[in-house]
């Protein structure tokens, strides 16, 4: 059984703050080079992401929409005529 402890992570962007329950040991394996979804496969995406480069799962959205978005059918409507 995995024994949990709170990390609080801050986002780079907005500030807000974050707590995230993680085994020591898992960070520790992350820590010495293990791939980040190994060690702590059981945190989401965006905790992960948080964790690896201080964006939350907003800010990291509103940075870097999705390509899809960007070329939605309403866009291309624009561009025909």
């Amino acid at each position: 059984m995995k024994e949990l402890m709170k990390t609080t992570v801050r986002c780079i962007v907005c500030n807000d703050t974050f707590d995230i329950m993680v085994d020591p040991k898992d960070l520790s394996r992350w820590a010495e080079g293990e791939l980040i979804q190994d060690a702590l496969d059981y945190l989401t995406a965006d905790q992960r992401e948080l964790m690896l480069s201080g964006h939350c799962g907003a800010c990291w959205d509103a940075l870097f929409p999705d390509i899809d978005d960007l070329f939605s059918d309403h866009y291309l409507e624009l561009t025909e005529e």
